[in-house]
């Protein structure tokens, strides 16, 4: 796999800051600026993201951009993302609850668990990643992925806990799996997208998968879907 570059991430992102591109390039690395650009194209391929105002939706280096923030450390995102400088009115201080323990999520649990239950309408877990060995039988595949776990997670939630991420044993219609699989194969970087249903067999947990494609794939569909570039007048 080519080593990722300024010219590339701001190609595939459409994004003119090229300094900033530069500085989150020298700063987080190769390896995870190129998870979250594969990442920022998946959120892209479904849909993409909002702004925190809700009124528009972000551009892929705005995504970009979102996705380091989150996952930089603390002293990354300040030398990435410093605040401007402090204003000399003070704002009203706010003491702010502590974080959720586990030993508090137990109590709420247990309270939880004599009270209506809410509806879910729809329950899906979706996967991205390459899988592991691959079984065929009849109709359908089955391959295991070890989950990972993030980064970080949204401020007053409880810590993680130190227990290894699930293990999803993935089920794939043959049909599905066909379209797929040759991508895998000729491009090693290339990533699977599931999204399918989640229940327990036993003590395993399972996911039929409702769809499959890939981030190659999305990729390839959205370039084929644009509209051709238009013949530019050249300079007087």
């Amino acid at each position: 796999m080519n080593a990722l570059t300024v010219e590339k991430l701001a190609e595939a992102l459409q994004e003119p800051k090229i300094a900033l591109l530069t500085k989150v390039l020298r700063t987080l690395g190769h390896d995870r600026c190129a998870a979250i650009l594969t990442d920022t194209l998946q959120c892209e391929a479904t849909g993409g993201m909002l702004t925190k105002d809700g009124t528009r939706r972000r551009t892929p280096g705005g995504v970009f951009f979102q996705f380091v923030k989150e996952r930089a450390t603390p002293q990354e995102r300040r030398r990435l993302f410093p605040r401007p400088a402090a204003q000399h009115t003070k704002a009203p201080s706010h003491r702010q609850p502590p974080a959720l323990s586990w030993d508090e999520v137990q109590t709420m649990l247990q309270t939880l668990a004599t009270a209506p239950v809410g509806e879910a309408r729809t329950m899906k877990v979706t996967l991205i990643g390459r899988p592991g060995k691959v079984e065929t039988r009849g109709q359908a595949v089955l391959f295991r992925m070890q989950g990972k776990a993030p980064t970080s997670l949204p401020r007053g939630l409880p810590p993680l806990p130190s227990t290894p991420p699930l293990m999803w044993n993935v089920m794939v219609a043959l049909r599905q799996w066909n379209r797929v699989k040759d991508s895998l194969t000729a491009h090693q970087d290339d990533q699977l997208i599931i999204e399918g249903y989640p229940l327990m067999q036993g003590s395993e947990h399972v996911l039929l998968a409702q769809s499959c494609t890939s981030v190659a794939l999305q990729r390839a569909q959205k370039q084929a879907q644009q509209p051709q570039g238009q013949e530019q007048t050249p300079p007087v």
